[in-house]
């Protein structure tokens, strides 16, 4: 009997599964456009700055993601690593037209890929914010992280534009590919 009910219980998770995703990124890469412009829908022109967190639950297919979008601020990313054990994904979200801040944007990337709690997460990366003019593009982006040195966990960059609703969910896609 034993059996026969832990057979059902794997038939039923089969059928909708929970997970937990955290979106990272320094402050105004548009995290919370990112996590919004998805749940909703639609095109996200304006937010408010993230003081703390926005907890948000996604469905996508037969999986639902609780997501975890946390302040990017120097402050707030010392708690970061708080929830990192229950991470199942990380979404990190980079502001592509900010250039200056971009080996900061690396330092923390890499911070992140390599911390024990997360070395074997899949880590999908938004290059945000690609229709402003000075924005980079992925394989720009992907050389100057050095994502080709990270082996042991898997990555995938998306360009996107979270005020306009434009890939953020061809990423998250992916993601939920990974962790079906």
């Amino acid at each position: 009997m034993g059996a026969l009910l832990d057979k059902l219980e794997d038939w039923w998770q089969s059928f909708n599964t929970d997970t937990c995703v955290l979106i990272l990124g320094l402050d105004n890469a548009g995290k919370t456009a990112c996590l919004y412009a998805l749940k909703l829908g639609e095109a996200m022109p304006y937010t408010v700055p993230t003081i703390g967190f926005n907890i948000e639950e996604i469905q996508m297919g037969n999986l639902t993601i609780k997501t975890w979008d946390l302040g990017g601020q120097t402050k707030l990313r010392e708690l970061w690593s708080h929830y990192y054990e229950q991470a199942d994904g990380v979404v990190f979200v980079i502001d592509s037209n900010d250039r200056d801040r971009l080996p900061m944007v690396k330092e923390e990337l890499h911070v992140l890929m390599s911390h024990k709690e997360l070395n074997e997460t899949p880590f999908l990366i938004l290059a945000n914010k690609q229709d402003l003019p000075n924005a980079i593009r992925r394989d720009d982006l992907k050389n100057f992280l050095e994502l080709e040195n990270v082996t042991w966990l898997k990555w995938h960059i998306v360009e996107c534009t979270a005020t306009e609703n434009k890939r953020v969910k061809i990423g998250f896609e992916w993601l939920t590919s990974i962790l079906n």
